[in-house]
């Protein structure tokens, strides 16, 4: 069943939304460029997004590397155990941000854009996807660790899982130069996934041993 007219003429405005952002940041974004190449009239902005601004957001929304909130509770609560949480988390992080190829990066260059100069959206993005994502991992973490969530080393081990993710987002043109050779295709992403688990959860596993042998 194809889209309504009016879906996708939003879907082509975030696309190309996206595109300019991530190429000239939000600042030096136009709206003229941008339905220039969604082939959209400006008014379209104003209907869909009410502003420059709203269409940031949405866009920012669309460039968090992670599946959206909802799913990851129903990911947690659904899943056998949470190594097996951990490691569907991990792989929908990755897919998210290079699923559809290295060609569909623009999320990760708008995540560079936006940490690099934060706007106000950021705070509503963090508020509504990264924060219930990162309280989500930190759910997981802290069932394998045997620790409460909000404990500093819960907090530690989450942000060092994070880090392996975002790297091959936010490190690509290094990587590009390190291991030229290095395509992100699907069958890749699943390889990076499972070794980024395997890794953190050897990791993880170990720590849990020493915490319970200091309390016995």
């Amino acid at each position: 069943m194809q889209p309504a007219p009016e879906d996708q003429t939003r879907e082509r405005l975030i696309e190309a939304a996206g595109e300019v952002f991530a190429e000239h940041g939000f600042q030096a974004a136009t709206i003229r460029d941008i339905c220039t190449r969604a082939n959209a009239n400006v008014a379209a902005i104003n209907y869909h997004f009410r502003d420059k601004t709203g269409l940031y957001l949405e866009v920012l929304r669309h460039s968090i590397c992670a599946a959206p909130p909802v799913g990851i509770r129903t990911l947690v609560e659904q899943s056998r155990s949470p190594e097996e949480a951990l490691r569907l988390m991990i792989h929908h992080m990755l897919h998210r941000m290079y699923g559809k190829g290295e060609r569909s990066a623009w999320p990760v260059r708008i995540m560079a854009h936006e940490l690099a100069q934060p706007t106000a959206a950021l705070d509503q993005v963090v508020q509504e996807v990264i924060g219930p994502n990162y309280a989500a991992m930190r759910q997981i973490i802290s069932r394998i660790l045997g620790m409460p969530p909000d404990h500093e080393t819960t907090r530690l081990c989450a942000h060092s899982v994070l880090a392996q993710v975002v790297h091959y987002a936010h490190a690509r043109p290094v990587i590009a130069r390190l291991w030229p050779e290095l395509e992100l295709t699907s069958e890749r992403l699943d390889r990076i996934a499972a070794h980024i688990a395997d890794f953190s959860l050897c990791s993880l596993h170990e720590m849990a041993k020493r915490t319970k042998g200091t309390t016995e």
